[in-house]
């Protein structure tokens, strides 16, 4: 098979900000009162949108879905099966809010921390559009069953005695299967799952336009991310949920949580369409929030160069960029003169041919990459990430804090694999036990949070299935 051609780019992973979603949460009780009746639990799977087209199939074959309310899963004990569907979905066929049943069971009314998806991979596999199966990198084992954890961004408590629940479980299939990554030639699978209460979720829909000709017309396959934050430091974005436009320019991401959110759209394939960001995006649950972004030209008639293309990489694996150069009155250079640099060659370095470069990855860490066109200039910051492995440990630090209160303290999370290298660009949930200390907002592997009174609480962070956590005293 020739090399994938990657017409789409995922989006990149940034650092979490759950302050506007509702992933940070506490409770006075990990787990209610129990109910007169257990509760029937319905799960959904389904996917955001993939960015390759020259892939046909993506095929899970589903095993068994389970709950816990411990949110370490480390301990084997206290999983309750939800569902043993125990058969294949093509995940390609599940994208704008389109679902499919993997079963349901009953579930007990508590405070459910963790979903566990156990799929066989041996029965699993992707396809070219010709047919022929690709070569995948599955997670440890790396073959047979493999566990999978998914990122409970509400707990799925039950809320009345006799209340039934949908738990949605959202694979975001674009950025969990990663293409050549490493420089392999084969797909790395590093997992982007989520779990909703459908009930508490609604749905973001548009369409995508621009009118750069003169005219406006429909605008395909557009990045659509939506994004959790402070809208004024793009450096706390944290991808929440992924869409993508078809051919007429619509779009709909579905089962977000109600919250306010940031959303970015941009199709890199156009390099000369600026991207839009909206801040102050409101989801209700239940409703569907309609947003219809029109894509300008970069520079907004001026001159402009713009680069797009992917953030990040694997040690060893490389990325295309392209640069779109505009004069003085807006309208694009056609094979413009650009110089590309790298702030750091050890950790990427950069070759650059007119407005197309690639980039390599060195080693761990981040770089910031140049281009230069006359006086224009624009830049990127792209990390390398250095091990696919799973998380093996999460350590919070500090440790432990003592408080007075209305203070504020933040804490950072560092995560491992099995041979000790840290990992970056994996999802975080943070959770505090009790409510003397409440989350005001976190960012990935750092936490905000403020003593709210007298008592104590644990901090804790969890991350495919591994949990860390510092103790706090409020006085």
């Amino acid at each position: 098979m020739e090399a994938l051609t990657m017409l789409r780019r995922v989006l990149p992973a940034l650092t979490a900000a759950a302050v506007l979603v509702p992933g940070a949460c506490y409770q006075d009780d990990t787990t209610a009162a129990s109910p007169s009746r257990a509760s029937v639990a319905r799960v959904l799977l389904t996917d955001a949108p993939f960015p390759y087209d020259s892939v046909a199939s993506v095929n899970v074959y589903v095993v068994s879905v389970s709950a816990s309310t411990d949110p370490d899963t480390s301990d084997d004990g206290g999983w309750e099966v939800v569902a043993e569907p125990r058969r294949r979905f093509d995940l390609l066929s599940l994208q704008q809010g389109t679902t499919a049943l993997l079963g349901e069971g009953q579930l007990s009314r508590k405070l459910y921390r963790a979903i566990r998806v156990v799929i066989d991979a041996g029965a699993s596999d992707i396809r070219w559009a010709d047919g022929s199966e690709a070569r995948v990198s599955w997670p440890a084992p790396g073959s047979g069953l493999i566990t999978l954890h998914a990122l409970v961004e509400e707990p799925l408590a039950l809320i009345a005695d006799a209340s039934d629940v949908e738990i949605v479980i959202d694979w975001d299939v674009g950025r969990s299967f990663l293409y050549n990554y490493y420089g392999t030639g084969e797909f790395t699978l590093i997992p982007w799952l989520r779990a909703v209460h459908r009930a508490f979720t609604g749905t973001l829909a548009g369409t995508v336009t621009s009118n750069h000709t003169g005219t406006t017309q429909p605008i395909a396959n557009a990045n659509v991310g939506v994004y959790g934050g402070d809208p004024s430091r793009p450096a706390t974005w944290y991808v929440i949920a992924t869409g993508r436009s078809d051919a007429t320019g619509f779009y709909r991401v579905s089962f977000l949580g109600s919250g306010t959110y940031i959303v970015r759209v941009e199709q890199p394939d156009y390099p000369y369409l600026a991207r839009s960001t909206i801040s102050g995006v409101v989801i209700a649950a239940g409703d569907t929030t309609t947003l219809p972004v029109s894509l300008q030209e970069a520079g907004a008639g001026g001159a402009f160069l713009q680069i797009s293309g992917p953030t990040s990489v694997g040690v060893g694996g490389s990325i295309t960029l392209f640069a779109a150069v505009g004069d003085a009155s807006g309208d694009p250079v056609p094979n413009p003169t650009v110089s590309w640099t790298t702030s750091n060659a050890s950790v990427a370095d950069v070759l650059g041919i007119g407005d197309t470069a690639s980039v390599t990855g060195r080693a761990p860490g981040l770089t910031t990459i140049t281009a230069t066109s006359g006086t224009l200039r624009d830049s990127v910051t792209i990390e390398v990430t250095g091990s696919a492995a799973p998380v093996a440990s999460v350590v919070v630090q500090p440790g432990s804090a003592e408080l007075l209160v209305g203070d504020s303290a933040g804490f950072t999370v560092v995560l491992r694999d099995a041979a000790g290298n840290v990992l970056s660009g994996r999802p975080v949930s943070w959770f505090s036990t009790d409510s003397a200390f409440v989350i005001e907002g976190s960012f990935g592997t750092y936490v905000l949070g403020r003593g709210r009174r007298v008592g104590s609480a644990l901090l804790q962070a969890t991350s495919e299935g591994k949990t860390g956590q510092a103790s706090i005293t409020v006085h």
